[in-house]
Order: C-alpha cells, then sequence, then structure tokens
C-alpha cells in the first residue's frame, strides 16, 4: 500500500477551512482535475461522483463518505468505482485544526494500492500533483 501524506499551514481559521473542506458535494476544490461533482444521499454512507477532467483522461469516480466530524474537523471517504484509475482500496482522510485564531494545520492523508506494483512512484506522484491542486484551491477559496 502506498501513501501520500501531506500537511500545511493554512492561513485562515479553521472553521473557514472547514468550510469548504467539509463540504462532501463541494466543487470548488477540485478544479483542475474533477470537471464536476454529483452526489446522491447525505451524511455517512454519502455518494459522491467525482467526473474527472478530460485533460487527466475523462472518466469518472465514485467515493462513499465513511467519517464526517463536524467537533474535531474531519472528513474521511473510500472510492467504491474506481472508473479508469490504476489502483486499488483508494481512502482519504482530511483533518483541520486550529493554529491560532488566524491559522490552522491541513492535513490530508490518501492511501492506495497500485494495480500495476512498477508505476507506484507514478501514480504517488499523481495523486500528490491531484492534492496539490486541492490545497491551492483551498487556500484560493479562503481568501476569496
Amino acid at each position: 500500500m502506498l501513501t501520500v501524506e501531506i500537511a500545511r499551514r493554512i492561513a485562515a481559521p479553521a472553521d473557514r477551512v472547514w468550510q469548504f473542506t467539509g463540504d462532501f458535494a463541494g466543487n470548488i476544490l477540485t478544479k483542475g482535475y474533477v470537471a464536476r461533482v454529483e452526489t446522491r444521499g447525505q451524511g455517512i454512507g454519502a455518494l459522491r461522483t467525482y467526473h474527472l477532467d478530460p485533460a487527466i483522461g475523462g472518466g469518472a469516480v465514485v467515493e462513499r463518505l465513511i467519517e464526517h466530524d463536524h467537533a474535531e474537523r474531519v472528513i474521511a471517504y473510500d472510492m467504491v468505482d474506481y472508473g479508469p484509475l490504476p489502483w486499488a482500496d483508494y481512502g482519504g482522510r482530511i483533518k483541520v485544526t486550529p493554529a491560532g485564531p488566524d491559522a490552522c494545520i491541513f492535513i490530508i492523508r490518501t492511501q492506495f494500492f497500485p494495480l500495476d506494483p512498477e508505476r507506484g512512484e507514478e501514480l504517488r506522484g499523481l495523486s500528490q500533483g491531484n492534492i496539490e491542486m486541492y490545497i491551492a484551491n483551498l487556500e484560493a477559496a479562503v481568501r476569496a
């Protein structure tokens, strides 16, 4: 199993960052790799379909919400339909923790098994690239 873990200090209050990261149906933070988001259901067990941007090959994947804790500002999900993606047992977890009144620590962890072990580092890079876009979108959103 490969793991991608990134921690960042975000120059915005934790509650402001959570407005975006805690929104399972949101589409603001996935610009650049997801063209459109659709959701079905609410709360734990809800599904979201990411229609992947044609720039990264298109297709769609489905994720299921498995944890959503507003008090702790934690959201976690697993992939239940991989579409065209070349990995298995994919899951992610995001946590937002205050770092004083005007900043927070954002932590994201994704894990997956590459279907082709020889492509592991390439796929880790793909995941990291998408996360970097997500963080850049988050930083722009909280400044707006």
